[in-house]
């Protein structure tokens, strides 16, 4: 009985009943229709345009008495093309030989994205408060923590409320456009194109793409330098207009002695970074950078962190074999704009840089508004984790599960590099294989 009459109905109803059932909910949810869901957003929007006029900004208290004619006008156009779209697809007349292609029901992994919504649809229109307290108050208080404790109970029926007639309003105007949709539809052919809303829509996402690509062309150059420069000038910006808005203190309290060995160490330091700028030479400027990591590992030494030393020393060691290694297969490629005025800005930049961080470093130093966590550790590493060694303590007890995820990202890294060389071992053989069946 149910086919027969789907037969009557004709359209591609009958192809794909489960798209179109699917269609025919969530459509009529779009148009405000009850029992779905879509009736009772439409009903608070309304509900809020109509009391849009009591908000005392933007002289709502004037101009807000518009707000629900043009709500209501546009409810009305959505409720005619939810109508008109399941209508012209599904229980308009099937011509096949009018389509590309024979049309069939979607396949089920597809359907399912679109049936969990569909369902949810239905759900929520018949349950609206499942969300209020878990969801929806929660929410609220979030946007509005200093106002009262919201009551939040959605019903479909909340008496004549002037949200109620709107609704009506929407349903019968929209009706009869819908049904009468061929004697007025001509009116939009007497409109020129260029007045209509998706001409200037259309015109404007042609001209932000424009715009843009021009933009993006401008500082997209292809050098690593270039966008460098773009995040350290930020944050020189960005530090310089905190530093100037904000009253900020430096101070030098409780700051250890400085050893005669720790300045010669710094001087070390400070040396073997100004050959790294100076070198002309690849493998120097590697060796240097060196220098100043096993500097730093000496500093470690200094400070009575052996741990933090010997694994300073030894990424220090793997990273100066990797740079010697990628740099030896580094193409010598030309230098790029390196003229005077381009040299200046670069410094001007690292010195900018360089007092930035440094005054971070001092001014959060000097502006501690709590006791530092450090404390905690030295008090209680024994008590609470029965270790002696506190940096141990820290990362395997105190800190456990960032060590945990940690060390799982440096694991997938590694299996990722291992997959990587495998594959290049496979395409090596490969390639040795096909190039033996050719000959």
């Amino acid at each position: 009985m149910v086919r027969e009459i789907l037969k009557k109905l004709g359209g591609l109803m009958t192809i794909m009943p489960i798209s179109c059932t699917f269609t025919i909910i969530t459509a009529l949810s779009m148009a405000g229709v009850p029992p779905f869901n879509g009736f009772l957003s439409k009903e608070m929007f309304l509900t809020a345009m109509f009391d849009a006029h009591q908000a005392d900004i933007f002289s709502l208290s004037t101009i807000g008495y518009l707000l629900p004619i043009v709500a209501i006008v546009g409810s009305i156009f959505t409720f005619v093309y939810s109508f008109k779209y399941v209508h012209e697809i599904f229980f308009g007349e099937y011509k096949a030989e009018a389509l590309p292609k024979k049309p069939h029901e979607a396949p089920k992994l597809m359907l399912l994205p679109t049936g969990i919504l569909t369902f949810l649809v239905v759900l929520f229109g018949l349950f609206p408060n499942i969300l209020s307290e878990s969801i929806i108050a929660p929410a609220v208080r979030a946007i509005a923590p200093f106002a009262d404790a919201p009551d939040v109970h959605i019903s479909h029926w909340h008496g004549l409320t002037p949200a109620l007639m709107g609704t009506l309003i929407v349903f019968i105007v929209g009706f009869i456009l819908f049904k009468s949709v061929e004697k007025w539809i001509s009116i939009y052919n007497i409109q020129p194109e260029y007045l209509t809303f998706n001409y200037y829509y259309d015109r404007g996402i042609q001209l932000s793409s424009y715009i843009s690509n021009k933009i993006t062309q401008s500082y997209m150059t292809g050098f690593i330098r270039t966008y460098l420069i773009y995040i350290f000038g930020f944050f020189i910006i960005m530090t310089a207009l905190t530093l100037f808005t904000h009253p900020v203190s430096v101070a030098f309290n409780n700051i250890s002695d400085i050893r005669p060995y720790e300045v010669i160490l710094m001087g070390l330091i400070l040396v073997s970074t100004f050959c790294i700028v100076l070198a002309k030479s690849r493998l120097f400027s590697i060796i240097m950078l060196a220098a100043v990591g096993y500097s730093v590992a000496l500093f470690f030494v200094f400070f009575g962190a052996p741990d933090l030393a010997l694994t300073q020393l030894s990424i220090e060691t793997i990273s100066t074999a990797l740079f010697l290694l990628c740099f030896y297969h580094l193409p010598k490629m030309n230098r790029h704009d390196e003229n005077r005025k381009f040299k200046i800005g670069n410094f001007i930049i690292s010195i900018c840089v360089g007092i930035g961080v440094v005054s971070i470093g001092l001014i959060a130093y000097g502006n501690r508004h709590f006791d530092s966590i450090s404390k905690y550790y030295v008090d209680n590493v024994y008590d609470l984790a029965a270790g002696k060694n506190m940096v141990n303590v820290i990362l395997v007890d105190f800190r456990g599960f960032d060590t945990l995820f940690e060390s799982a990202v440096l694991g997938i890294a590694g299996l990722g590099i291992y997959t990587l060389i495998k594959l290049r071992d496979k395409d090596k053989d490969g390639g040795e294989e096909h190039e033996e069946t050719i000959k």
